[in-house]
């Protein structure tokens, strides 16, 4: 075996690294208990192995009694040092330091007696093997669970140790102060105890402090999710609640101002309408950007023929571009028949934010997309996508914090809005591995732009775009129509077959856009604010316009047997009946440039609630957007229809606007026996009718429609 001075020093070297060792173990977990106290294990070790080794050097008894106390101080330092980590303080810890002392106190009493060696040698295994008992049993029963590789090492180092010190105990003979040295049974444990047992515990706490820190990390990780649940659920409920009294004051404040004589009252109600739509505004683009950290999901990337894509998008944004006269342009500067893939949704999301921005802001001039190709690589493209705009400008220390939550430019303050669009913008664009560049110039104008690498997609599907489809594309069509969830809805629909769409809200705008532009069908509402359509295609007999061979389709809810003979006898190609369906309005664009006769049938089935009519709009409106508008006309309808009642004998063309907004929008929603019933209530206002008890019957039917709605609404929720 090694002789007792190499050991010795081997022993002495091994404590230095691991004093080091725990050392920086503790630097890295200077909170985590036990780590600190650790560091002084080895040190006292250390000085108790030069103890022993000044054995012969000075008195005797001052050696051993000095040497074993600093051995079993140690033992009492590891022991308390692993219960502080493992936060256990049981009677088996208090037992052991009893033991401990009561070990200490004989040890030194044999040392005044030189014939007791081998008494002490066999305290001293014994308090070895209670110390290597206890910490074993504290791993084996509170260990393993939390810190399994930590313990793994423990439970071998402190298993080598117990057999050794017991096989010791009960194996080693009688022995004398002038074979100790040269005995195996010493050499053995001191290249155990001293050598190597330092170096598993060095390592073994490293573990213990790596496999606790990496819980910690999934806790906080873990108690994240769970704050983002929380956060998700709060902001739910909160807008609900928010939404429910906001919508009671919007109505309120209508009834108070259609029903007020004093014209002072008008501002006031006009200032509580503005501010409770600014407020409903704000939660939901709160809702908009505190969901992008609730979904976390991957991107859904397809195959999309781009210059086609951006067409459509463009078509959807076009109209309202030219409701402010402003000239909208698409600047492409790429392949025509570059293909890509891309996550189409969160790119349309943004670039119909920036664009909105843009026209918000602008008055007058131009509102440019220009995509060009920056690189182009193998098996991407690196492509730049800007919006430009003849604004404002923003000021040059602005530009840091518009993508900053809730912050606004000086001329988004004038604007108003909730100063949540370009954080949006900014958080999706992370998520599509790109960044938002601003740059602006005052009264000149700015602009908006992003660079994103996309994969090229299959060119070839491009020759086969449109072979198989068998209906009309790309025509110019004049969309009349008031309600702004039709319109909205028709956008979308006419833009996914690439038609180019300029809208009018009343029949005169439709008349001086047809004065001043040709199209190829006119798809128009027949009853609008200020004229019906029957007076607008009466007009335009009467005065020279572009449009004299345009068919014109009725655009209608009304579709009794009565009002469909006046459509036809006043020229009109074809009927596209409310609730909008998208097959039905592409069929019907497509026969009017044909010689096929007109198609009246409606499909619409006959119940208190279409459990598919939110499909329709889930094509048109993100889900937020879609159970606002639910909310909105479910907590207002009631409200609506008593101001009927209300207005009926003192204003009846008032009461008629607003029985009409109310039974399109119900059928569009899925209300389809109270919008059919609200048709024929307005059918007999138009002729002069006896209402009798019909709108009474109407509250009644809008209840029972109400239950049937809630009653889908709840079976969805769970």
């Amino acid at each position: 075996m090694l002789d007792s001075a190499t050991l010795y020093y081997a022993s002495a070297a091994m404590m230095a690294v691991m004093t080091l060792l725990n050392y920086l173990t503790w630097r890295t977990n200077k909170h985590t208990p036990g780590t600190l106290l650790y560091i002084f294990y080895p040190l006292v070790m250390f000085a108790s192995v030069m103890s022993f080794a000044l054995f012969g050097h000075i008195s005797s008894i001052a050696s051993i009694a000095i040497a074993n106390t600093l051995l079993f101080c140690a033992s009492i330092i590891h022991v308390i040092a692993i219960c502080q980590f493992l936060n256990k303080k049981c009677i088996g810890f208090k037992g052991f330091i009893a033991f401990t002392l009561i070990s200490s106190l004989t040890m030194i009493y044999l040392a005044t007696d030189s014939t007791q060696l081998r008494n002490r040698i066999l305290i001293s295994d014994l308090q070895h093997i209670a110390e290597a008992s206890f910490l074993l049993l504290l791993f084996i029963r509170n260990g393993r669970k939390n810190y399994p590789n930590g313990s793994i090492v423990y439970i071998l180092i402190l298993s080598i140790t117990l057999a050794l010190f017991s096989s010791r105990t009960l194996m080693m003979g009688d022995i004398h102060i002038a074979n100790l040295l040269t005995s195996n049974w010493f050499s053995i444990t001191l290249l155990i105890n001293g050598v190597i047992a330092p170096i598993f515990y060095a390592t073994g706490m490293a573990l213990l402090c790596n496999e606790r820190r990496e819980q910690n990390l999934n806790q906080l990780a873990e108690k994240a999710h769970k704050d983002l649940e929380i956060r998700g659920l709060f902001l739910s409920t909160i807008s609900h609640e928010i939404r429910t009294p906001l919508n009671g004051i919007l109505g309120s404040a209508q009834l108070i101002m259609n029903q007020s004589s004093d014209p002072r009252d008008k501002p006031y109600c006009e200032a509580i309408i503005n501010s409770a739509e600014s407020l409903n505004l704000l939660v939901d683009k709160v809702l908009d950007y505190a969901s992008l950290d609730q979904r976390d999901e991957a991107l859904y990337e397809e195959d999309v023929e781009f210059k086609t894509w951006l067409n459509n998008l463009c078509l959807l944004l076009s109209p309202l571009a030219e409701q402010k006269h402003l000239r909208f342009e698409l600047v492409y500067d790429l392949p025509e028949q570059a293909c890509y893939y891309c996550d189409q949704q969160k790119l349309r999301q943004v670039i119909i934010n920036l664009v909105g921005n843009a026209i918000k802001f602008t008055d007058q001039g131009v509102v440019k997309i220009h995509v060009q190709l920056l690189n182009e690589r193998q098996l991407d493209h690196l492509i730049r996508i800007s919006v430009i705009d003849s604004g404002p400008g923003i000021e040059d220390e602005e530009i840091a914090y518009l993508t900053e939550p809730y912050v606004q430019s000086s001329a988004g303050k004038e604007k108003g809005g909730t100063g949540l669009g370009l954080a949006i913008t900014s958080r999706l664009l992370e998520k599509l591995g790109s960044k938002l560049n601003i740059a602006s110039e005052l009264k000149k104008g700015s602009t908006f732009s992003f660079d994103i690498s996309l994969a090229i997609g299959e060119l070839s599907l491009v020759e086969q775009r449109h072979q198989s489809k068998d209906y009309v594309t790309g025509l110019d069509v004049l969309l009349v129509e008031d309600l702004d969830l039709n319109q909205k809805i028709a956008i979308e629909f006419m833009a996914d077959d690439e038609h180019k769409i300029k809208l009018a809200k009343d029949g005169n705008s439709a008349i001086e856009l047809m004065q001043k532009h040709h199209f190829d069908v006119v798809l128009l509402d027949m009853n609008l604010p200020d004229l019906t359509g029957q007076e607008v295609l009466k007009k335009l007999k009467n005065i020279d316009h572009l449009n004299q061979r345009t068919p014109v389709l009725a655009f209608t809810a009304s579709l009794s047997p009565d009002e469909i003979k006046e459509y036809l006898s006043l020229g009109i190609k074809d009927i596209v009946g409310k609730p909008i369906k998208q097959q039905k309005l592409r069929q019907a664009l497509s026969d009017s440039q044909t010689n096929q006769s007109a198609s009246i049938a409606v499909e619409l089935r006959d119940t208190l609630y279409d459990e598919t009519a939110a499909a329709t709009l889930i094509s048109s409106f993100s889900e937020d957007e879609v159970s606002s508008i639910y909310n909105e006309f479910v907590l207002s309808a009631r409200n609506k229809l008593i101001r009927c009642q209300q207005l009926v004998d003192d204003d009846k063309e008032q009461c008629i606007k607003l029985i009409h907004r109310q039974a399109s929008t119900a059928l569009q929603l899925g209300f389809n026996r109270y919008g059919t019933e609200l048709k024929r209530i307005e059918r007999k206002l138009l002729d002069n009718k006896p209402l009798k008890e019909l709108l009474t019957e109407a509250l009644i039917l809008w209840q029972e429609s109400l239950q049937a709605y809630l009653k889908h609404a709840r079976r969805e929720l769970s």
